[in-house]
């Protein structure tokens, strides 16, 4: 019998093998040839893909056309699953793959319209970047062509579909998702209308501080001592701007909070939370759509560094550029480096894959980098329909609403079908909203009262959007002016851009198009049938804050304040707090002589001004309730702010942070709304300092209780309750944490990440250090400490001299094949901040490269 068993038992194990096995050879077919030579449709011409030593692909044309069909065929042979989620984001066709599971968001992203507004944009673009994306997109097809059944990715086998053909609107869909990801101002509106209806406008305007008058801005108080840059040939042009805005008429001003109410006008709605009604509505679907589409809705964009110094402060005599932009986390990265080269057309740096062109980088004469302005671009509006909700009214008369039924294609299920009501101001996105709350609460979910009608009026949805125009330009731009000519062509989101040239030039630049409002600045959603705030143009392209050749030397971006008090134009609200600027400004200092290394250095930067500002307030209130507390304050009073992850001290006083709203202000705002509240890390560190300051009691006092807290009390029993927290995960004695241990940045799998099962294949996390202030960016999310979703998922350092010594670093690896090595091989290099060279010298490129492809051009009839 146990022999018999035994057998068995190895017949088992051997099938077990004989099958891993089948199914590891089945995937493996579905991984790119890098090496020999194959024929496609499409080219005029071969072209050369190189695969360097780190696996980055240098595309050698003849032609820029070409050049680019080697970009869509290389960004297919290693993201295509990517691309495919993304533009089924884009469409709203993330239901025909996944299900009905996946219906709220199609939903949303359907009525929103950023595949209408896509298909728009597409046929206003100007012929030569038609023509440039239909090359990019050529190559695309002509991998998916060739590609089809066990030779896709895995996840095209595992859900059963294979991919359409492209298109140019499929480009142009992942451009507006792009804009959304950088510009959701529209939750702030919905967050400050919330706490008004919950505390009043003086609370409310005390949990959401604005800007420091005295904070550090990216241009001076005045321009009176910044050089007058070369002449701009287009500076008379309206380009780009169809209602340009008067420059003496500058939008209406007000103090964040200080004259709104809770129904303005009479609009209806009550108390209900809409910010959380909006996320949790949202939050139904793919967690992947989810975190995009909520981006900033629940916790701060942390956002991006950049600057740029000339000559007179580098060792070379020559600029040098950095720039580490701060996006959500996945696996695949968002983006895929990789260098296009043909005759007078060479470009490099980091590529988004589903679009043709480099986002930052540089060519053979300037490079760029780009930080996110938050320019209020969105726009929330309450509107009064008639009994049968087909007119809104406006100005005392009634205008019929535009009506777009949208089809939606459901796996396994009957296609829904929705009409998608259209106002003068935008889609009413409540209809989405309203109708995935109701479906929840039918099926055992939270019960919500529905939200008053909400239309929402955002740039990108204007159909003449030429942004990928502007890309396409700069990426052959080869000086200042040709700079400024591609800008032009700008609309959103708008970019912080740093510039620097191989002739010594350094500038800085916001582009694109922020609205100028008839009254009042956005701040919150506004009654959209008075006519009193509407948008009556565009603030002027040569109105836009844009230094050239500061007489400093020195440009720093890191999202902070663009433009000082005293302009008159209106850019936006939302400027989190300059702690990284503030540190990038210090270090560079009055330094000469700087290198790339150093550059290097400060990147890799875990300084914690957040800190350093707020630790000691914190440390002279604190009375420790145990000696675990007293042990954490110990260590905390020895620190020197640096969040590095193998110290204690980070660990402590972030979750320290963290419990301060809950055990503040959570009695007050209530449990849904304080969700949408403490991750503003900006507003909730503004609004401490000030309370904790004037030892503010009608804060501090827990009002569900019988006695009368201090602050004191408020801040002693949070940490008290972090010091709980960490013990659980980390042991009782606080001398032998480690932030590291706690604190990691988390890169999920786009699209499967909701099975569990695949999660230990396909998931990465990797211990960090640095939190949401320092310039090596650590934050953590609110809602599940201590993850880090966003980090500088792309890093690079620009050297204009001749030696180019240029240096940049995705934050995952090329591939989206998890059997690939290079699924995961840059990730060390991530967490050291250990740049990978920037070749472009045939050299250096085939000097150890893992691959050579050559495209040839199939024979023509």
């Amino acid at each position: 019998m146990t022999r018999r068993l035994l057998k068995a038992v190895v017949v088992l194990l051997g099938l077990v093998v004989l099958v891993s096995l089948g199914g590891y050879l089945y995937l493996r077919q579905s991984l790119p040839i890098v090496d020999g030579a194959i024929t496609v449709n499409g080219l005029d011409q071969s072209i050369d893909i190189v695969r360097d030593a780190d696996g980055i692909p240098h595309i050698l044309a003849n032609s820029k056309r070409d050049a680019l069909f080697g970009l869509g065929y290389v960004h297919a042979q290693d993201r295509l699953w990517q691309m495919e989620f993304q533009r089924r984001i884009g469409h709203g066709r993330l239901s025909e793959i996944f299900g009905a599971a996946a219906l709220p968001q199609d939903r949303f992203l359907r009525t929103v319209g950023f595949g209408r507004a896509a298909r728009r944009s597409w046929a206003r673009l100007s012929v030569e970047a038609r023509a440039d994306t239909n090359a990019y997109v050529a190559g695309i097809n002509a991998f998916v062509e060739s590609h089809r059944g066990r030779k896709l990715p895995p996840e095209f086998s595992l859900l059963q579909f294979e991919p359409e053909p492209w298109s140019g609107e499929d480009v142009m869909a992942w451009v507006k998702m792009m804009a959304w990801d950088l510009g959701a101002n529209y939750s702030q509106e919905l967050l400050r209308r919330d706490l008004i209806a919950k505390v009043g406008p003086e609370r409310a305007a005390q949990l959401t501080p604005g800007y420091p008058a005295d904070g550090l801005t990216i241009v001076g108080a005045t321009k009176a001592d910044t050089p007058s840059p070369p002449a701009d040939p287009e500076s008379s042009s309206s380009t780009s701007q169809t209602k340009p805005a008067t420059p003496n008429a500058p939008a209406t001003r007000s103090t964040v909070g200080t004259r709104l109410d809770p129904d303005p006008d009479g609009a209806p709605g009550g108390v209900t939370a809409w910010a959380p009604a909006v996320a949790e509505a949202l939050s139904n679907g793919n967690p992947a759509v989810t975190a995009f589409l909520l981006n900033s809705a629940t916790t701060e964009a942390i956002g991006s560094n950049s600057w740029v110094v000339d000559g007179t402060r580098t060792a070379s005599g020559k600029p040098l550029l950095a720039n580490d932009p701060h996006l959500g986390a996945n696996i695949p990265s968002i983006w895929y480096l990789a260098h296009m080269s043909a005759g007078a057309f060479d470009v490099i740096g980091a590529t988004l894959p589903g679009t043709p062109a480099v986002a930052i980088g540089r060519n053979r004469h300037i490079a760029w980098g780009e930080t996110n302005v938050a320019a209020d671009v969105q726009d929330l509006y309450l509107e009064k329909l008639d009994e049968a909700g087909r007119a809104a009214e406006f100005q005392g008369q009634m205008e019929p609403l535009f009506v777009v039924r949208e089809e939606i294609k459901i796996k396994g299920a009957d296609p829904l079908t929705i009409d998608v009501r259209i106002s003068r101001h935008g889609p009413l996105v409540s209809d989405a909203i309203n109708a995935t709350t109701a479906a929840s609460s039918a099926t055992g979910g939270p019960a919500s009262d529905p939200l008053p009608p909400l239309a929402f009026r955002w740039i990108a949805l204007d159909d003449d959007d030429t942004t990928l125009d502007a890309f396409l330009r700069l990426n052959e731009a080869r000086n200042w002016t040709e700079f400024l000519a591609a800008m032009r062509l700008f609309v959103t989101p708008s970019q912080n851009f740093v510039y620097a040239d191989v002739d010594g030039h350094i500038g800085y630049l916001v582009p694109g198009r922020i609205p100028v409002r008839q009254s009042g600045d956005g701040s919150r959603p506004m009654p959209g049938w008075t006519g009193e705030h509407e948008w009556t143009g565009w603030i002027p392209f040569d109105a836009l804050p844009r230094v050239f050749d500061p007489p400093g030397h020195v440009i720093v971006t890191a999202n902070h304040r663009p433009n000082p008090l005293d302009d008159p134009h209106h850019l936006g609200l939302e400027y989190p707090e300059p702690y990284r600027a503030e540190r990038i400004a210090a270090l560079i200092g009055d330094r000469r002589g700087l290198t790339v290394d150093d550059f290097r250095r400060m990147q890799a930067d875990t300084y914690s001004r957040h800190a350093a500002g707020l630790l000691p307030l914190l440390l002279r209130l604190v009375e420790p309730m145990s000696s675990s507390d007293a042990m954490a304050v110990d260590l905390l009073r020895n620190w020197r702010y640096d969040a590095t992850a193998d110290a204690a001290a980070p660990a402590i006083f972030e979750a320290w942070f963290l419990r301060l709203a809950p055990t503040i202000v959570g009695d007050d705002v209530g449990a849904r709304l304080l969700g949408s509240y403490q991750g503003r890390y900006s507003y909730v560190t503004r609004f401490l300092v000030a309370t904790l300051t004037r030892d503010d009691a009608t804060w501090c006092d827990d009002v569900t209780t019988a006695s009368t807290e201090t602050c004191r009390h408020a801040v002693s029993k949070a940490l008290h309750d972090a010091i709980l927290s960490l013990e659980g995960r980390l042991g009782e004695d606080p001398r032998s944490w480690k932030w590291g241990d706690v604190h990691a940045a988390v890169f999920p799998h786009q699209g499967l990440d909701a099975v569990a099962a695949f999660r230990p294949i396909l998931n990465r996390r990797v211990p960090n250090g640095g939190d949401w202030s320092t310039v090596n960016v650590g934050p953590v999310v609110s809602g599940r400490p201590y993850e880090q979703t966003e980090v500088p998922g792309y890093r690079q350092i620009i050297d204009l001299s001749p030696s180019n010594d240029s240096r940049f670093l995705d934050a995952v690896g090329p591939s989206g094949h998890f059997l690939s090595p290079l699924y995961d091989s840059y990730l060390d290099r991530f967490r050291t901040v250990d740049h990978l060279p920037m070749r472009v010298d045939r050299a250096r490129i085939d000097e150890g490269a893992t691959g050579t492809l050559r495209l040839r051009p199939a024979l023509r009839e």
